[in-house]
């Protein structure tokens, strides 16, 4: 649960990223579409001929194997755009899960193929937010495949905190996070001892903290920079869509 002061900074500071504008000014009055936390949107082979467009909330696109274990490939936050099939690949090829309560909108290729310059602007934005998924996802790989669990858990915090920052979600070092620690741990590849152990020894040192259920204090930046092995500020500019109100 957010807390007061926290929840009362993101009301005022809340900046809406430049895809959902675009989107809303060709679409003024959408579909709004929602789920509680925990809700399946969608499972992998699913039909499925849309984009998905998050205008609230965290949701998880996922993969999992014939016994169960699941791996999560990207963590969908506000403003975010995934694109769930297509006209001529019109099945899922993941799975779609609300890690929070949600509000998203599903885009048709009628919204979004039409003529005219606002439409051409919706479709660049859009390719450019495929573009640095890839770029976080690339980065998130890189670390499952060769790097310890101090690494991944460090990386993925603060991935989380830079793309919230940039949309006005954070309160200082500090942000809502409603990922439970299994879930946590399917995104980072880790088991829940692995993730527990590793949080726990960060907290021992002061590089992070819980002010509040459900949320979690970057406190030292640089250690976990320096875990994660990146620069914050060229980290910044390698998975960034440049946003603006």
């Amino acid at each position: 649960m957010r807390s007061a002061n926290m929840s009362q900074k993101q009301r005022v500071e809340i900046v809406v990223p430049r895809l959902v504008q675009a989107y809303l000014r060709v679409n003024p009055q959408p579909v709004i579409e929602t789920a509680r936390k925990g809700a399946s949107i969608l499972r992998e082979d699913d039909f499925a001929d849309h984009s998905m467009l998050l205008l609230e909330g965290w949701a998880a696109l996922s993969k999992m194997l014939p016994e169960g274990e699941t791996q999560i490939i990207d963590v969908l936050l506000p403003g975010d755009f995934a694109l769930i099939g297509a006209l001529h690949a019109s099945v899922a090829a993941c799975s779609v899960e609300a890690l929070s309560d949600i509000r998203y909108v599903n885009i048709r290729r009628a919204q979004i193929n039409g003529d005219g310059p606002e439409m051409a602007n919706l479709r660049e934005l859009a390719a450019a937010e495929i573009v640095h998924t890839q770029a976080r996802t690339a980065e998130l790989l890189l670390r499952l495949g060769r790097g310890s669990a101090a690494s991944r858990i460090a990386y993925a915090l603060l991935e989380f905190y830079i793309r919230l920052e940039t949309i006005g979600l954070t309160d200082g070092n500090r942000f809502v996070f409603p990922m439970t620690q299994r879930k946590f741990g399917q995104f980072t590849g880790l088991s829940n001892v692995h993730v527990c152990r590793t949080l726990r020894r960060y907290e021992r040192d002061g590089i992070v903290s819980h002010p509040a259920p459900s949320e979690i204090a970057l406190n030292d930046l640089n250690a976990l920079c320096e875990a994660a092995g990146i620069d914050l500020d060229t980290f910044r500019q390698e998975i960034l869509l440049q946003r603006s109100t």
